[in-house]
């Protein structure tokens, strides 16, 4: 069986991360949406599954700009990445893959996080 993710690794949280995010960008146009609030359900250095109310169409190629804290002592992190695929949660729910874009400085970041988040 071939698995579609080649990461090394995908943390699940028990209790969904909120987070905020803005779509900053529709196939080759750069736009400024309104801050929407979601949850992020999952998480590793290249992407999440995040979890909105929003209903985001994706005939075109839609970028994400995502800001969340694991924790009240951590720093924010933000991050900007490519929905994957959607998926209907629910009546009112969204579930979304996000790829992050290439940034060695995020992905040690998100590492680093998960690892003392692990640890409390």
């Amino acid at each position: 069986m071939k698995y579609k993710r080649d990461e090394s690794y995908r943390f699940t949280f028990s209790e969904p991360i909120s987070c905020s995010f803005t779509i900053v960008g529709v196939g080759e146009q750069t736009i400024q949406s309104k801050v929407a609030k979601g949850e992020i359900m999952d998480l590793s250095p290249q992407g999440c599954k995040l979890q909105s109310l929003l209903d985001i169409h994706l005939e075109k190629e839609v970028r994400l700009q995502v800001e969340f804290k694991l924790d009240e002592e951590f720093a924010g992190i933000l991050a900007v990445g490519v929905i994957q695929w959607k998926k209907r949660k629910g009546i009112s729910h969204y579930q979304y893959g996000i790829r992050f874009v290439k940034d060695d400085v995020l992905k040690n970041k998100i590492t680093d996080d998960l690892k003392k988040y692990v640890r409390k």
